[in-house]
């Protein structure tokens, strides 16, 4: 089992003297609060997806040994890492995924009946808005704040007013809000949070965080050209390097 990349991080931090780890807490609370402006912070720990500890089954123990459905590689990282009790964070940042691709892994391994569905409606309606599956309206309804007719209704205002006003279009998180459904401040965090989710994040072997875009920034858009290619080649060895340290810190810790 590859020593836990957070752990090594927190460690560093949990070793610190109090005094020290009471600014660190500080330092990262006010940074939370200036990211998203009157969100709530301090959601309760059974509702922080990363946090969740996904559950294998027995078919999916069945499926990690014998490799009946020659599934994608990173499935059975996915069952080996839940099988060792690792928490979502833990099995994203180990792997180097973004936790939209870690999301997708075990929305499969779910609907595979693979590893349980959790039974907190965040955590679940969590895993597929953040991989993709489902979408805003979806979402909100999984957390039983609207149900299908509300959905309709708000999916029909959405279409009515955009037909109407094609210059000044509403988001359907838009008109939830408008409506009494949910508050701006939750609305804010879900969609920062996916948007978040597609960085992947690297604890470099410097002990220095990296959080990087799985795609370079601000590429034209009309295929490639010289100054696309040397941009992801430059971010592709970027990428290369940091794996590298990792690996090396990874195995002094083994030894």
């Amino acid at each position: 089992m590859s020593y836990n990349n957070l752990q090594i991080l927190m460690e560093r931090i949990l070793n610190a003297p109090l005094w020290v780890q009471e600014v660190v807490y500080l330092d990262i609370k006010r940074h939370l609060e200036e990211v998203l402006p009157n969100a709530s912070v301090g959601a309760k720990e059974s509702e922080v997806y990363p946090a969740h500890y996904p559950e294998i089954t027995f078919k999916g123990k069945k499926e990690l040994e014998t490799h009946e459905n020659g599934l994608d590689f990173n499935i059975y990282k996915y069952l080996k890492s839940a099988l060792d009790k690792q928490r979502v964070i833990d099995i994203t940042l180990n792997n180097f995924w973004t936790l939209e691709e870690s999301s997708k892994y075990l929305s499969e391994c779910i609907k595979r009946e693979f590893i349980k569905e959790p039974s907190d409606p965040v955590v679940s309606a969590s895993i597929y808005y953040l991989s993709g599956e489902i979408r805003l309206g979806e979402y909100v309804k999984r957390l039983n704040k609207i149900d299908v007719k509300e959905l309709d209704d708000i999916l029909r205002k959405q279409k009515q007013h955009n037909e109407k006003n094609p210059e000044s279009k509403l988001k359907i998180g838009e008109i939830m809000v408008d409506m009494g459904f949910v508050a701006n401040k939750d609305i804010d965090k879900i969609i920062h949070t996916k948007s978040e989710a597609k960085k992947r994040y690297i604890l470099t072997g410097d002990n220095k965080p990296a959080a990087m875009s799985p795609t370079a920034p601000n590429l034209p858009q009309n295929g490639p050209n010289d100054e696309v290619v040397k941009r992801l080649m430059m971010e592709n060895k970027l990428l290369k390097d940091k794996l590298r340290a990792v690996f090396n810190i990874q195995n002094k810790q083994q030894k």
